[in-house]
């Protein structure tokens, strides 16, 4: 967490948890989706919902340790209508289409009109928790607002700009607009820096781009510094060649675009690699069900 956020949270705890820090933890309340945000309509208040699975581990994590926070407890129910929907049933299931979930555990604030105000993906401590929902009652104070503001001031900065389209990014905005000015402004991404290789991953998909073209070629240096990461785009790459091949009705595009990358592909994954024609096979298979 940033020095930004500590600061954020230290003046959530003072101004909104206060007397309140013997609590028990979240009361979540036992409504259906429509009667929480009607109650949050009466009451003034905004929605949380904790959006789990029974077979989540992480979820019974957050039940069990980060929900029970005293002060998290405190700054909740003073401010919001807590529910917790099971994404495999029911409302859940209707917020899991609604906002393309595709994670437990996932944790939703909502305005009462069902307004998507923020999300957090994955278990995290209570300190975050609180300092998602400050952002929710103070927008100004969250990281979001001040990135939109400089960038509406004309801020261009190349590791503002980078920081903006990730952040835009995990706050579900559209970001592909500040990727492509990012790219006119910085046609050479730098792949080795985290947040630029994130921009990269996320928004450049033109398989002709000299920045695509570096990253086949250097996939173990930069295996070595992102990991996982690196295997993502790599897929991503093979999924777009079947989506263009889909959306332009042409199945042998699948034959010679995945020849034009193979090379790199089998250096990288060396005798781990899917031959040549076995890999096309199954990229024809996902053509003909259409689906990636």
């Amino acid at each position: 967490m940033n020095a930004f956020r500590k600061r954020i949270t230290a003046l959530a705890m003072v101004l909104l948890v206060g007397n309140f820090a013997h609590a028990e933890g979240i009361k979540f309340q036992d409504l259906s989706l429509s009667e929480g945000l009607e109650k949050a309509a009466r009451e003034n208040k905004k929605v949380f919902i904790d959006v789990f699975a029974t077979w989540c581990g992480p979820c019974t994590y957050m039940s069990k340790n980060v929900f029970t926070d005293g002060d998290l407890g405190a700054f909740m129910n003073e401010h919001f209508i807590s529910l917790k929907l099971d994404g495999e049933f029911g409302d859940g299931e209707q917020l899991m289409e609604q906002f393309n979930l595709d994670s437990y555990p996932t944790m939703l604030f909502l305005d009462p009109e069902m307004a998507l105000l923020n999300k957090i993906v994955g278990a995290v401590d209570a300190e975050e928790l609180i300092v998602a929902g400050n952002e929710v009652l103070f927008p100004e104070t969250s990281l979001i607002f001040q990135l939109d503001k400089k960038y509406a001031e004309g801020n261009r900065d190349r590791e503002f700009l980078a920081q903006y389209a990730i952040e835009l990014l995990n706050k579900d905005r559209e970001f592909q607009d500040v990727v492509d000015e990012f790219v006119a402004l910085y046609p050479s991404i730098d792949l080795l820096d985290e947040n630029e290789f994130i921009v990269f991953c996320a928004g450049v998909h033109d398989r002709t781009d000299p920045n695509l073209q570096a990253f086949l070629k250097r996939m173990d240096e930069l295996f070595e510094i992102h990991g996982e990461y690196v295997l993502t785009k790599l897929n991503m790459i093979f999924e777009g060649i079947i989506t263009d091949a889909i959306d332009m009705e042409n199945k042998s595009l699948i034959r010679s675009e995945t020849e034009a990358i193979y090379e790199d592909y089998r250096l990288f994954y060396e005798e781990e690699a899917i031959e040549l024609d076995e890999l096309v096979e199954m990229m024809n298979e996902m053509y003909d069900e259409g689906t990636i």
